[in-house]
Order: structure tokens, then C-alpha cells, then sequence
């Protein structure tokens, strides 16, 4: 299975410097917003394609939990996000499993075997389930607009990430935030604690190669 546990360990907040085979890359971790999660069960995906519909396996209590963008900037090159973190819990990782859906298994991956969300329009997105129903639901007009108002948020804004209300009766929202380098496929990775409690959830962009 591959696993680039020097990036995800950056989550841990003690890294601002790490080689890359570009050179020192400076690590800048931002709020993107706070994600309400009225089921608890986690989507990853591209915003617009929606190909990866599915939750994963494991889920939390419902709540509000802060999503954060770490931000990697080399001299002479642009930023680029480099993780996309959802936080659970303020306690430290000490265990990295990848995030699959119900029935799926990593344990015969080779070592640069994972699986990942498509990104095909330089964006990602954490939401909940709930939120997908809601989408799943929305006539052609509907998607349309609920696709500009996705673009239109990260073009017209300041920043590389938004914070989107889908159902304005729930406040039910999504955090989307850019893809590294774009375009590709991106795996998910679980973030426990020495007990084994869910911490986090975190997407490598794979900006940094392992």
C-alpha cells in the first residue's frame, strides 16, 4: 500500500520545512472552514465530477469539525496544497490507514498500489453524506448552478479553498479546497491515536513524492 507517512505526519503541527525533489518546500497550514457532518459518514471527492459518491467506511459522531489546508510554497514556484486534513480531535496520530469504502480491503496492495478520489477540475471536497443525497437529487438546471456556484466561489475569492452552503434548511455545507497539481487520483488516509481513536482524515495531493 502506498503511504507517505513524512507528509501525512505534517498534520501533526511540527513540521514547516521538508525536502522535496524540488528543494526545501515551506509548509503553511490554513483554516478552510468548519464542515457539519449531520451523519458522521464522510465523502471525498471531486465537487464537480462526483464520480466518488460513496462514503467511507468508518464514520464519527455527527458535529462540526474543522478542515484544514496545508499549503506548500518553493522558491520560484507556485503553492500548491499539499494535504487536505479533516479533524476530528485535537489528540496526535500515531497510526495511518488508507480510507476505503464498506468491503474494501488494502491489505494486498503492493507498496505504490492505493486507492484514490478522480480530480479532473483541480478540485476536492469533504462533505457528508447527507449532502450527496442532496445532490444526487438535482435536476440538470440544478447541477448547473450548484456547478458555477462552486467555480464562481474559487475564481472570484482570494483564497484556493470555499466553504459552499448545499441545503440552507440543515446548513449543511462542503469544503472545497485545490488539488495539488491538479489533476489526478488522490488517496485518503485515516489518522488514529496511541488508543486507537479516529483523529483525523487526510488527503495527499502528492505533490510530494514518497
Amino acid at each position: 500500500m502506498y503511504i507517505n507517512k513524512d507528509v501525512l505526519n505534517i498534520t501533526k503541527g511540527n513540521t514547516k520545512m521538508i525536502d522535496t525533489e524540488f528543494g526545501r518546500m515551506q509548509i503553511e497550514k490554513v483554516e478552510a472552514g468548519k464542515l457539519k457532518l449531520a451523519t458522521g459518514k464522510v465523502i471525498a471527492t471531486d465537487p464537480i465530477l462526483l464520480y466518488d459518491d460513496q462514503c467511507y467506511s468508518k464514520s464519527v459522531a455527527p458535529g462540526t469539525y474543522t478542515v484544514y489546508i496545508y499549503n506548500g510554497k518553493i522558491e520560484k514556484r507556485k503553492t500548491q496544497a499539499v494535504l487536505a486534513e479533516l479533524r476530528f480531535n485535537e489528540n496526535i496520530p500515531v497510526k495511518w490507514e488508507m480510507a476505503l469504502f464498506e468491503g474494501e480491503n488494502s491489505s494486498s496492495f503492493a507498496s505504490d498500489e492505493f486507492m484514490g478520489y478522480e480530480v479532473e477540475n483541480g478540485l476536492g471536497c469533504f462533505m457528508d453524506e447527507h449532502v450527496m443525497s442532496v445532490l444526487d437529487v438535482l435536476g440538470e438546471d440544478e447541477l448547473e448552478k450548484y456547478e458555477n456556484n462552486i467555480k464562481d466561489t474559487i475564481r472570484k475569492g482570494d483564497k484556493s479553498w470555499a466553504d459552499v452552503i448545499i441545503d440552507e434548511k440543515t446548513g449543511s455545507n462542503i469544503i472545497v479546497f485545490a488539488s495539488g497539481w491538479n489533476s489526478g487520483v488522490f488517496p485518503t488516509y485515516y489518522g488514529f491515536d496511541k488508543n486507537n481513536k479516529l483523529v483525523k482524515l487526510v488527503t495527499d495531493f502528492m505533490v510530494i513524492e514518497a
